[in-house]
């Protein structure tokens, strides 16, 4: 059985109740919720045999309500108005000063 302190050792971090450790590498990751454990296993294709979970309550955990997208989900499009073309922007130019003909004065 894990005393306190072993606890503490394992997660130092009281808000990431989640920790992932690689068994062949020296990394040791931590995350809040099994929602963004999930996602990190997904983006780098993780083998569950190279890995090593552990919860701090020695369950997963559940997300935050917060969270609306599941990790399937696309983003939604962009905008009609971004087309992704850039528009060059006019230079501004000072008509006093760059002017090549003569200003001529009132009297």
């Amino acid at each position: 059985m894990k005393t306190s302190q072993d606890n503490v050792e394992l997660f130092p971090y009281e808000s990431f109740g989640v920790r992932l450790e690689h068994i062949n590498e020296k990394r040791i990751c931590w995350f809040k919720d099994d929602y963004d454990l999930q996602k990190y296993l997904e983006r780098y294709k993780l083998d569950k045999r190279t890995i090593k979970i552990d919860y701090r309550d020695g369950q997963p955990t559940k997300p935050s309500e917060k969270r609306k997208r599941s990790v399937e989900q696309k983003p939604e499009p962009k905008s009609k108005r971004s087309s992704g073309t850039v528009r060059k922007r006019k230079p501004s130019v000072d008509s006093t000063r760059n002017t090549t003909s003569p200003t001529k004065r009132k009297k």
